[in-house]
Order: structure tokens, then C-alpha cells, then sequence
């Protein structure tokens, strides 16, 4: 058994702050893997705790690293014990100004700083119209600290000033309540309560579902200041990145383990370890002001989602690569777009996809997605397709004897859609390719301009697309239910409702106990059934692959320019398991690598011998009758994309375009946005 690698989760476990530890605890549960053991230590939300923890941590000696630390007074206080420790630090939400100036490095942080959100506030109080704001506090320390920032803040937007004691705001002024979420409650209670009906707003603390609960009926025209895209996506991307880093190099620490993680992560850092915002960016870039509504009695918002009944012309429900793309197209559009993710009981598909991208596929269906999707993105220009992880490596297919007469036809179509293609004879595979055995084939398709992409960057490039052109994406917002609606659909969260004149669902695994029954017109009577994905990285010796499909074997592979498992060979063979529970990790078992080896070496004979140097496993949607991607019947405003049977992000791009048309489409018959 793997050597077990410590990381000390630091947080607000109990006490008024609570809620925000929660997010720690949900993202810690995701990364089970047997190697990685998550140790939590609460620091009650409050500063000086924060430093006894941090004492704690570094005197025990053992752990590797430092997740957490929501409390930015705290984390200042720690991070000079740290480093002394030499253990790295994530920062997933810890908002103060200057935390890292100066530290050289030691840790990275996930978030813009507060200056940002602060700007955010007095942007959309001047956008609304309001001449003047009033900035006040709920007495806590990190209330006081947030208001002192605001008033200080050099040409805003619109005048501020300190609100006056007793508050007595007038009409036509908004306020803004800088604290905690418990706090900022209470004050926004006791304003309603003196007869003031202006627009508030609340700093970002307030992001959490139990301040629409606290607030109660007071909280009409409250507006909450949140980090873009929601706090739980910060953290669960530092999770993600830490989990990467350790699971592909256990023995990583101080700096190596730092180097890895930014290697890992989503986002690009300062040499101090502050998120790399590119000049020139919107004063509130990173930041987001959403409308807070009271929860429905006996409910409650969780994982950061405000209670609240919203409407949209879409709503796409799944996150991943198809879903991201969809919601960048509608918004584009000019289209109200809400991005959901499924939820985390279904992680999308594409964070396990092996992300082999080519043309050719023996379905004609496919191949025709896969055409598309290679004049829409992949065989763009070199730096337009690397802006989406994409690199060009080669693609082959390797063909049984059954396989040649569709080939033939494929290699026209491709080469009638502008790509160039090939058939190769075994003998052609041999001269070019002499560390390949192809043998057992019987020929195979060649595409120079295929290859592999990185499905997390791809999928980052549409989401930041979505954010650009206006969509909002709600991945902290879990999807319970789908529900016709005399409008469109109704999406159900948790606690609350989303109204959206059309619907895309792009759920991966989750797609099926969303629509039951009601698939695609034509789809055929097959079942999706879900099904096990499983592959290693393997050490490659620095040979130059091209990424490969063989059809006989049902094996493939791709060369890994990127981490986790740069310089490696990722390798995957089907696995005969189905009707899996969604999900995924980062170890595989000494007996799933040899299954994977063995099944492998008759493509590649050399690794039989090479280092297995990590894997994967996850799970995707299967279905013998094809995917589905069309309108569910009787429901024009919803569509499906789902069931790629392992083989979808290649026509992920084409996918997609033609989810978009359909409820683009339905959006022009009602008139909810120009033809």
C-alpha cells in the first residue's frame, strides 16, 4: 500500500462561520483516495485561533501541506510559521489586500482581494443610478477592516462616505454592510426595521445559503458581493490542484510540491503567489453582485447558493466541456445564460476524459461531429487551438478487416471537410512508427492534424468565454430536478427554483435520473447505462507518439505534454464494468495497472518494462444506439447532449454548436431574442 500523505485542512469547522468550513469538508470529500488523508483543524473563523492551529500543524512535523485558512487576519499571522516550516499553502478564499506582497512565495492564493469586490459594490450602486453610498460595518474586526478599505478607496465610482451613527440613511442612498455573514444579517434586519427600503449591499462573506435564511423577509434588494462563478468553485480547484500534485508525486514537498501545484492548478500565479490578473481588467474583474431573496420557510440554502427564484432565456445544466460550450454560444448570443453544474454526486465526464481528439470515427454520425468540431476549434490555427490545451501530436486509428470498408469512406469525407487523411497499410505503420506493433490490424487511418488536448483548459477557455459575454454560472447550485413549466422549465436547486425559457442538458452521468424516460425524438428504446473509465500514465523514455485508437483491441493512448503525467504515455483499456455509481479518483490499484499494461503492450510491446507512474479512474454514459443530441419530445425547450459512450470530447465543439441552434432557435419563435 501506498505511504499515506498528510495535508492539514485549516478552517472554520464550528462557531457562527461554520457554514463556509462546510465547503472544505465537501471538497475533501471528493479526493478519497486511500493515499490522501485530510486532517482538519478549526480555527473557529477567528484570527487568533488561526495562528494556534498554524502552530499545531508545523509542530506535529508531519504534513505536506496547508489547504485552507478562510480567515484572512489568521492566515497572516500563519504564514510566517509556515514558511519557516517550509509548507506550502493554499489559499482558497482568503480575500485580504497584500496578503503574499513580498513573501517570495510559500503559498498561492485562489481569489482576487477585497479591493476588487469593493470596487465591484460601487460600480453597480452608480450603475443603478445612486448618487451616494454609505459604507458601514456589523462591529466585527473583519467588518471594521473591509469598511476602512472602502472609504479609502481611490476615484469610485460614486461618493461614499462612513455611514453616520445612529444610521440613518436617506432616500435615494444605498448602503453597503461590510462583516461576517451572521452579522451583516442583523444589521440589514435592524435598517428594514427604521423603515429604510433602499438597496443594500453585502460583502461577500454573505455568498453562503444561510444568509438568505437569516435575513429572513428583510432581505428584498439585498445584493451579495461574490467571488465570480461562486465560492465553491475556488475551492474546489485548489483541492483539485493539491490532490493532482500529491497523487502524481507522493514524496513532492516545499518547493518541488509548489511547482507542482501550480502545474496543476486552473490559474496562473505572481512569484508571491497572488492569482495573475492581466492589466488593464475591469476594476471589479474577479467579482460578481448577485440579487438575494428571502429562502421559502422550512428551507435552506446550501454550498453558497442564495434561496432565491431567478429566470433566464437558458439554463445548461452540466459544467463540463459540452455544457461550457453551450453556455458561451447562447450568451453570445445575447441569450440570459445560467451555467449549473450537475452537482457533485455527478462529476462531468470530461474531468476523466483521456481528451484524444481526431476526425475519424467508424459511426458516421460521430465522424460528421467530429468533422465539424475540427473546422470549428481543433484545426484552427496553432494558437488559437493551444489557447484550448489542444496539441498537435498525430492521431492513428488503427482498423480490424471489418473496419476498412467504412474507413474508405471516412477518409473521403474528412478530406472532402478540409482534413488531411490517409489510409495506411500495417507495412506503412511499421516504417513510420517502428516502436508500435500493429500486427493484429489490418490498416489504419492517419490524421497529421490530430492529437490531444487538455479537457480541464478547454473546458476553462468556454467557461471564460460564458463569463465574458454575461452568462452566469451557478456551479455551487446543485440540480435536483428538471419540471415543465407553462414558461419553459424549471430548474430545481436546493431551496430554490431557477425559471428558464429553454433548458440544455449536458449532465454526463447525471443526464439520466434528470429526463427518466423522456429522451431525444428518434433516439431508438437502448438504456444509457453508465460505465467504469480507467488508464495509467506510463513512463514513454522521451519517444515521440502520435495519440492512437485501435479498434481491434479497444485500447488507446496519447502522449501527456501536459501534468498531471507530463513526458508519459497515458494508456486505457476498457474496463467490463457498468451500471457504476458516478465518480472518480487518482490511484489506480498494482492489479488495475498490470490489467491496463497487458491489455497496452500489444500496441506498445515496450511497457511491458516502462514505470507506471499514476492513473485515473471515472465514469462516462454509454448507449448501443448512439448519443443523444436533439429536443426531448413534447418539450421543445429542452435539449439534450449527452451519452458519448467514451468517445465525445473530440465532438465536443460540434455538439455543442448544435445544442445552441435548437434552443437558440426556440428562443427567435417566442421572440426572446432577435432572429
Amino acid at each position: 500500500m501506498a505511504e499515506q500523505v498528510r495535508i492539514a485542512v485549516v478552517g472554520p469547522f464550528s462557531g457562527a462561520r461554520s457554514a463556509w468550513g462546510e465547503l472544505l469538508r465537501r471538497s475533501a470529500r471528493q479526493f478519497t483516495e486511500p493515499s490522501l488523508v485530510w486532517e482538519f483543524h478549526d480555527d473557529r473563523g477567528d484570527a487568533e485561533w488561526g495562528v494556534l492551529r498554524a502552530g499545531d500543524v508545523t509542530d506535529d512535523g508531519g504534513y505536506a501541506a496547508v489547504i485552507g485558512h478562510f480567515n484572512s487576519a489568521g492566515a497572516e499571522g500563519a504564514l510566517p510559521l509556515y514558511r519557516r516550516a517550509g509548507l506550502p499553502v493554499v489559499l482558497p478564499l482568503a480575500t485580504r489586500p497584500g496578503l503574499l506582497a513580498g513573501s517570495g512565495g510559500g503559498a498561492l492564493r485562489w481569489c482576487p482581494d477585497d479591493l476588487g469586490q469593493l470596487r465591484a459594490i460601487a460600480a453597480a450602486a452608480a450603475g443603478h443610478g445612486l448618487a451616494r453610498l454609505l459604507v458601514g460595518h456589523d462591529d466585527s474586526d473583519y467588518g471594521r477592516h473591509l469598511a476602512a478599505l472602502f472609504t479609502a478607496l481611490p476615484a469610485p465610482p460614486l461618493a461614499l462616505s462612513a455611514l453616520p451613527s445612529p444610521w440613518k440613511p436617506r432616500a435615494g442612498d444605498a448602503v453597503a454592510v461590510c462583516g461576517t455573514h451572521v452579522g451583516v444579517a442583523g444589521v440589514v434586519r435592524g435598517l428594514r426595521r427604521a423603515g429604510f427600503d433602499g438597496r443594500l449591499f453585502a460583502t461577500d462573506d454573505c455568498s453562503v445559503g444561510e444568509f438568505a435564511e437569516l435575513v429572513g423577509t428583510a432581505g428584498r434588494d439585498v445584493h451579495v458581493t461574490r467571488l465570480a462563478g461562486g465560492p465553491e468553485r475556488r475551492v474546489e480547484a485548489a483541492f483539485t490542484a493539491l490532490a493532482g500534485a500529491l497523487s502524481g508525486d507522493p514524496a513532492a514537498r516545499g518547493e518541488r510540491l509548489l511547482a507542482r501545484i501550480r502545474a496543476h492548478a486552473d490559474a496562473a500565479f505572481t512569484a508571491d503567489g497572488e492569482l495573475d490578473v492581466s492589466p488593464g481588467t475591469d476594476a471589479g474583474h474577479g467579482w460578481e453582485i448577485r440579487p438575494v431573496r428571502p429562502a421559502r420557510p422550512g428551507t435552506r440554502g446550501t454550498g453558497g447558493a442564495p434561496a432565491e427564484v431567478a429566470s433566464f432565456d437558458v439554463a445548461v445544466v452540466g459544467a463540463g466541456v459540452v455544457g461550457s460550450a453551450v453556455a458561451a454560444a447562447t450568451a453570445a448570443a445575447g441569450a440570459r445564460t445560467a451555467l449549473f453544474d450537475a452537482g457533485p454526486a455527478v462529476p462531468s465526464a470530461t474531468h476523466w476524459s483521456g481528451g484524444i481528439v481526431r476526425a475519424y470515427d467508424p459511426d458516421p454520425d460521430m465522424r460528421a461531429l467530429a468533422v465539424r468540431s475540427h473546422q470549428l476549434l481543433w484545426g484552427r490555427s496553432s494558437g488559437h487551438a493551444r489557447r484550448y490545451g489542444f496539441r498537435r501530436t498525430g492521431s492513428l486509428v488503427l482498423l480490424g478487416p471489418g473496419d476498412l470498408p467504412e474507413a474508405v469512406r471516412g477518409v473521403v469525407e474528412l478530406q472532402a471537410g478540409g482534413i488531411e487523411a490517409e489510409l495506411l497499410t500495417v507495412e506503412d505503420i511499421a516504417d513510420r512508427w517502428p516502436q508500435l506493433a500493429a500486427g493484429h490490424a489490418a490498416g489504419a487511418v492517419w490524421e497529421p492534424g490530430g492529437g490531444c488536448a487538455d479537457p480541464r483548459l478547454t473546458t476553462s477557455e468556454y467557461r471564460r468565454q460564458a463569463l465574458a459575454t454575461g452568462a452566469q454560472v451557478l456551479d455551487d447550485a446543485r440540480v435536483f430536478a428538471l419540471e415543465p413549466h407553462p414558461l419553459g422549465g424549471l430548474v430545481r436547486l436546493d431551496g430554490s427554483s431557477v425559471l428558464a425559457h429553454s433548458v440544455v442538458v449536458a449532465a454526463g452521468s447525471g443526464t439520466p435520473a434528470l429526463l427518466a424516460e423522456r429522451l431525444p425524438a428518434g433516439a431508438g428504446t437502448a438504456e444509457p447505462v453508465t460505465r467504469r473509465i480507467r488508464y495509467g500514465y506510463f513512463d514513454r523514455g522521451g519517444l515521440a507518439l502520435p495519440a492512437l485508437v485501435d479498434l481491434v483491441t479497444g485500447v488507446w493512448g496519447r502522449p501527456m505534454p501536459e501534468e498531471p503525467g507530463a513526458g508519459t504515455l497515458l494508456v486505457g483499456r476498457p474496463v467490463d464494468e457498468w451500471g457504476v455509481p458516478p465518480g472518480g479518483g487518482t490511484q489506480l490499484t498494482p492489479e488495475q495497472v498490470e490489467y491496463v499494461r497487458d491489455g497496452a503492450s500489444t500496441v506498445w510491446p515496450w511497457l511491458r518494462e516502462a514505470r507506471c507512474l499514476g492513473g485515473r479512474h471515472g465514469t462516462d454514459l454509454y448507449r448501443k444506439d448512439g448519443p443523444l443530441l436533439g429536443v426531448v419530445p413534447g418539450e421543445p425547450w429542452t435539449v439534450v447532449a449527452a451519452c458519448w459512450s467514451g468517445g465525445g470530447f473530440k465532438t465536443a465543439p460540434a455538439a455543442a454548436e448544435s445544442a445552441a441552434e435548437k434552443v437558440l432557435a426556440n428562443l427567435r419563435r417566442q421572440g426572446r431574442i432577435s432572429a
